[in-house]
């Protein structure tokens, strides 16, 4: 990871699940100045937690007296709490030795059991993995024992309930119960998630190199239009010639199949240049595709192309398109993207909790979600947010400059 600024103090901490047999467990390395939300972010992400439910620290003084802090999400029904907002690791520990406990989900009741083992000293703002064991548990599982019962079965391919168990592994995960593996932990991934955690919390401005892979495929286009700009079909699409000449321009030939000679044949390029619509740089006129007044502005300048593209996603009209947007800003910057199977779900309780409700009164429906979530999804996916070496079935995962990027669209976002 590189260095994200000067070194500063740091703790070293022993977090284990308790209760689990083999123990699931991870040494962290943590600013000693981080607060008790940021070390909540960061233990999620260590054990692969998705953060749907509440959670609470603990810490008994030397009188034994025990004392509770949270996001500020539990209320009074749950624990007599105090918010964590100002409150570090380093206000409730005394060094080396020195025990809180965190709860994750109350109704499942992960108890994590963390350890100071030691001081030390690492770049500030660094939060960092140095060592595991085992995968941590799945989401919603039953707590110790239903979790430990749907290890039994997804290592036993011959179990009575492994078909009803994979699916719904599978739904909620999105991998497959056949290689599910208790004992498996990537210390890599784990290591990715939090250096991307560190690059949020410190806030790091976008490199100009950062800024120019992000908005290539905008630029590249509006420099393709150029002045004179592309003449259509005579049912306004764009003509194969150009389909072809975007789809090998930009390095697009791996992310569809065919010919890519037709523009309603080729989803990335018809993606595209509607968005770029859509964000006010193009427009057609008169069987042509010509850059907008805006465009003329700044098709050669980087920084406000990327300033005006991050306004505009922010700025999505449609109400149920913009709260779907956001959910998915906020889950691709905390990584807790939810896959496809699942991502219509995930939508649709998104927008019922915020009130939409289907024309006849019934609840928002998967499928709609899931209509939604790709809209979203490939708009972003028509810029250069995400790292698509891993191939175009794996997860998606933003490049740094693409995390800065969905930054910005959510300062947008929460300045309107």
């Amino acid at each position: 990871m590189a260095p994200m600024g000067d070194a500063g103090k740091a703790l070293d901490l022993r977090i284990t699940i308790a209760g689990t047999e083999p123990e699931i467990w991870r040494d962290l390395r943590v600013p000693a100045s981080a607060g008790l939300s940021d070390l909540h972010r960061c233990i999620q992400r260590a054990f692969g937690w998705q953060d749907y439910h509440l959670h609470a620290f603990t810490v008994t003084d030397p009188e034994g007296r025990r004392r509770h802090f949270t996001s500020g999400e539990a209320t009074a029904m749950e624990l007599e709490m105090e918010l964590d907002t100002a409150v570090t690791i380093a206000d409730i520990t005394a060094g080396p030795g020195s025990v809180v406990g965190y709860e994750y989900d109350f109704g499942d009741s992960w108890d994590h059991e963390i350890i100071v083992i030691g001081d030390a000293v690492a770049p500030a703002g660094e939060f960092r993995c140095l060592a595991g064991a085992n995968r941590g548990p799945v989401e919603d599982s039953g707590g110790i024992g239903g979790y430990r019962e749907l290890c039994e079965i997804l290592t036993d391919t011959a179990h009575s309930r492994f078909r009803e168990l994979s699916q719904w592994y599978e739904f909620v995960t999105g991998q497959s119960a056949w290689s599910f593996d208790p004992a498996e932990f990537d210390l890599d991934a784990v290591n990715g998630s939090l250096e991307r955690l560190s690059l949020q919390l410190s806030g790091a401005e976008p490199t100009p190199g950062e800024i120019a892979a992000v908005v290539r495929p905008a630029r590249w286009l509006l420099q393709r239009v150029g002045s004179e700009g592309l003449e259509l079909t005579k049912d306004g699409y764009l003509k194969p010639a150009a389909v072809a000449e975007i789809m090998t321009g930009l390095g697009w030939e791996q992310r569809w199949l065919g010919k890519h000679n037709r523009e309603t044949q080729t989803l990335p390029v018809w993606e595209l240049r509607t968005r770029m619509q859509e964000w006010k740089l193009l427009r057609k006129y008169k069987g042509r595709l010509l850059r907008t007044p805006a465009a003329r502005k700044i098709a050669d300048d980087d920084a406000a192309l990327w300033s005006h593209l991050a306004a505009a996603i922010a700025a999505e009209k449609h109400p149920a398109v913009e709260v779907t947007s956001r959910a998915m800003v906020d889950w691709l910057l905390e990584d807790q993207l939810p896959p496809w199977r699942a991502a219509g779900d995930a939508v649709a309780q998104v927008l019922t909790g915020e009130g939409f409700r289907n024309p006849d009164g019934s609840p928002v429906s998967e499928d709609s979600g899931r209509d939604l979530f790709n809209a979203v999804r490939q708009g972003l996916e028509s810029l250069g947010v995400f790292d698509f070496e891993a191939g175009l079935l794996a997860p998606r995962i933003p490049t740094t400059g693409g995390l800065k990027f969905l930054m910005d669209v959510r300062r947008h976002q929460n300045a309107d």
